[in-house]
C-alpha cells in the first residue's frame, strides 16, 4: 500500500515509492470536492435553500453560460461537457428538476430530445452559486501565482489525457 509520507518531510528526501501520484490526486480530489460541498451547503442553507452538489453547482454554472451564448443544450452535452455516463446525468437532470431549477421540455422536431432550460427560480440562486464559488476559488489559490495556477491546470490536464488514452 502507498502512503502520503511525503507530505511530512522534505520532498528530496521521498523514496520512488513515495513519489506515486495516485493517492495524491485521490486524496486532494476529495478534499477540494468537500472543501465546495461544504461552502455551497453553508450558503444555500443559511438562505433556507436546498443543498446543491458542487457537481449540480457546475452543471447549473454550465447551463448559465450555455444560456447566455444562445445555446441549446441538451442532456448528451452534460454527458460530454462533464464526462459523465447517461445514467449519471440523468440523475443530476433529474434532482435539478424536482427542485425546481430546470425544466425539460420536448423538441417538436424529435420528442426524443429534450431541451434543458434554467428557470426563473435558477436564476435568482446564480449569484448565490457563483459567489460561493469565488470565495472556494480564493481559498484554493490563495498565495498561488497565475503562473503557478497555469502550471497546476497544465498538469492536472496532462494527468486527465493520460487516463483516457
Amino acid at each position: 500500500m502507498y502512503t502520503m509520507s511525503c507530505e511530512k518531510r522534505d520532498f528530496e528526501e521521498c523514496d520512488e515509492r513515495d513519489l506515486r501520484i495516485s493517492p495524491y490526486a485521490r486524496h486532494l480530489s476529495k478534499s477540494i470536492r468537500s472543501a465546495i460541498d461544504d461552502e455551497l451547503d453553508r450558503a444555500f442553507s443559511s438562505v433556507g435553500e436546498t443543498r446543491l452538489t458542487s457537481v449540480q453547482a457546475h452543471v447549473m454554472g454550465f447551463l448559465y453560460e450555455q444560456r447566455e451564448l444562445g445555446n441549446v443544450v441538451y442532456q448528451r452535452d452534460i454527458e460530454q461537457a462533464f464526462h459523465v455516463q447517461r445514467s449519471t446525468a440523468t440523475e443530476i437532470l433529474k434532482l435539478l428538476e424536482q427542485r425546481n431549477l430546470i425544466l425539460r421540455e420536448s423538441e417538436q422536431h424529435d420528442a426524443r430530445l429534450k431541451r434543458i432550460t434554467v428557470t426563473e427560480r435558477a436564476l435568482q440562486t446564480k449569484n448565490l452559486v457563483d459567489s460561493t464559488i469565488d470565495k472556494v476559488e480564493k481559498k484554493l489559490v490563495n498565495g498561488f501565482s497565475d503562473e503557478e495556477i497555469r502550471t497546476y491546470i497544465e498538469l492536472t490536464e496532462k494527468m486527465r489525457r493520460n487516463v483516457e488514452e
